[in-house]
């Protein structure tokens, strides 16, 4: 259970939000009987599984099996704790919560993440006041400003400089008290291959670009060198803090303005960002220095309808384009792509034409990434033969049979029928061949295997139904989370023997929950668990619950199936027991055993 912060704040905190309304700021939720529905922001799927219910303020997914109230849901969109999560929303809402129980604020654990986050925070402040106010950044001020930014920009964004030495950052950190060890494992140093126990700067003579959470906390940097040199960009290690495929340079200033202009404009680099933040376009972010991951597109979908990638216009950039828009599609994603002219890249772009034409280039210019697929197809095809011909309409039709919506397929077989005088009924037949051959190596999907959680969660269907004893009991928990006297009844008589672990364990925090609370209440109960298998368990059976009749008699049936189950598992394990104390000669255990068979079978 919950107890760093009081039960009755965040209770306070929680009734302050509708889940529905507060989900909905990242998932598209529709009205479906009496709860909403939506793409799960936790995994990808195409049609929607995850549900939102008002009446009992908890969300479900029935595909990957995430679930819990407002602040599980804050804590896992948002990557947070339980507590930071619990604060993000107090600070939403305009509640002061008071101080925590020193034992809990001074943790092993709390106080570690609290420094990790404090020697970020003079790294940034340190480095930042290096440009700006002494001898050694001029360099790196003179390279931004030839770079076109602004004081301004350079102060929102806190850019600094990490001079050309070996410990200057090490030296300042260690006078505030922070070991060579720890900043390590933070990632700001770096150890001696030849020397253990020698550190030194990991960032040495590069423009700093602080990198943030989502929530606007320094978490790790990229650096840039200066003049020559390799690598040209450098960002932190992975830490506890900091995974590169969790994180994206800029969002916690433009997750707003995406929302509100419901598309994210994905760039490339840092410095495409910042520039075009500067022009005032706000809605820009960039993966951190690696390819877009599907955690990234995840974060990206649930702040906007429209993902737009707009990479350098060299190959490479379109490579990277491609391979992003895939990643989006894969995670559900409606991907588009703008390839600027002349092999620019957008820095240069807005520096050359202005925010205003690159505004109009990300409304009219942009194309769907079946479209660029096609774009990429085309100009590395040999068109000038007949076969080349064949060979890439037969790989057109390929890439038209992914996508999704049967009028946008035909489209395009119709723009490809015209444009090489073939019928449009040869294209079809094409992609009905291609539609029924699976690419090799592909494995036909299993209607209920999503791969979550690394085979976590294991799904029911038909042909494999769970023993009656095992739903009784997940009926019976169901029936505990809405009736408290249902879980009296239950703690009375089977306690917590029940078949299934986490079943048992729901079983005992239901009661000690109405120990405290005379009425029942899934989602405030649900917010005082910790164990996340225990949150998942909950707020499945929560949902199932309106499934469920609770009539007089109900739960005492229940009880009586679990039971009998119980006892049909102990027949089975008697005779290899009466075995082996046959074989000892042991007739008193013998005799005992008998006894508990005939007393068992009469039970069944």
């Amino acid at each position: 259970m919950m107890g760093r912060i009081p039960e009755d704040v965040i209770e306070q905190i929680r009734q302050h939000f509708d889940i529905v309304d507060l989900i909905a700021e990242y998932v598209p939720l529709k009205r479906s009987g009496r709860s909403f529905v939506g793409l799960c922001p936790f995994h990808s799927e195409k049609t929607p599984s995850f549900s939102v219910s008002q009446t009992k303020q908890m969300y479900y997914c029935f595909g990957c099996g995430a679930g819990g109230n407002s602040i599980s849901f804050i804590m896992h969109v948002e990557n947070l704790t339980f507590v930071e999560a619990v604060e993000h929303l107090a600070k939403r809402a305009g509640v002061v919560l008071p101080e925590r129980e020193a034992a809990e604020e001074h943790s092993p654990e709390a106080i570690r993440r609290k420094e990790q986050l404090r020697c970020h925070d003079l790294a940034a402040r340190y480095y930042h006041h290096i440009l700006m106010n002494t001898e050694a950044g001029v360099p790196a001020m003179r390279y931004l400003q030839e770079r076109g930014l602004t004081l301004s920009t350079i102060e929102e964004f806190q850019l600094g400089y990490a001079p050309d030495r070996w410990n200057i950052l090490l030296t300042f950190l260690k006078k505030r008290g922070f070991q060579e060890g720890f900043l390590e494992q933070a990632g700001l140093l770096s150890q001696s291959g030849n020397q253990p126990g020698r550190y030194f700067d990991r960032f040495r003579g590069r423009v700093m670009f602080p990198i943030h959470d989502g929530q606007g906390r320094v978490i790790g940097f990229g650096g840039r060198i200066i003049g020559q040199g390799e690598p040209k960009y450098l960002n932190s290690p992975e830490t506890e803090l900091f995974q590169k495929g969790r994180h994206l340079f800029n969002l916690h200033r433009a997750r707003q303005p995406i929302r509100q202009r419901n598309r994210a404009i994905l760039l490339e680099g840092y410095m495409d960002v910042i520039t075009a933040y500067q022009h005032g376009i706000k809605n820009v972010v960039a993966a951190l220095g690696t390819a877009l991951t599907s955690e990234q597109a995840k974060i990206l979908q649930r702040n906007a309808g429209e993902i737009l990638m707009m990479y350098d216009g060299d190959r490479a950039g379109q490579d990277a384009a491609l391979r992003s828009s895939e990643v989006i599609a894969a995670t559900g994603g409606m991907p588009r792509v703008t390839v600027l002219p002349d092999g620019l890249d957008p820095d240069e772009y807005l520096k050359k034409y202005g925010a205003i034409a690159f505004e109009r280039i990300v409304e009219e210019g942009s194309v769907s990434s079946t479209a660029f697929k096609l774009r990429m197809l085309r100009n590395k095809s040999q068109l000038s033969s007949q076969e080349g011909v064949i060979a890439f309409l037969s790989e057109a039709v390929r890439i038209v049979a992914e996508v999704r919506s049967p009028v946008e397929r035909e489209t395009y077989l119709r723009e490809l029928a015209g444009e090489f005088n073939v019928s449009l009924e040869s294209l079809m037949q094409e992609m009905q061949m291609t539609v029924s051959q699976p690419k090799s190596g592909d494995k036909p999907a299993s209607k209920w295997n999503t791969n979550i959680n690394n085979g976590e969660r294991m799904f029911k269907n038909a042909l494999n139904p769970l023993p009656a004893h095992v739903q009784a009991e997940r009926k019976l928990l169901s029936l505990m989370l809405i009736d408290p006297g249902v879980a009296r009844q239950v703690k009375e008589t089977i306690v917590d023997e029940f078949s299934i672990e986490e079943h048992a364990a729901l079983a005992v925090f239901l009661y000690l929950y109405y120990e405290d609370h005379q009425d029942a209440n899934p989602a405030y109960f649900i917010s005082r668990l910790d164990d996340e298998r225990l949150i998942r368990l909950a707020s499945e059976l929560a949902f199932e619950t309106e499934s469920v009749e609770n009539r007089s008699g109900l739960a005492e049936e229940y009880i009586l199936r679990i039971q009998k189950g119980r006892a049909e598992k102990r027949l089975q394990m008697i005779p290899k027991e009466m075995e082996e104390a046959a074989r000892r000669g042991d007739f008193e255990t013998l005799r005992a055993l008998t006894k508990e068979q005939i007393d068992l079978r009469k039970k069944t």
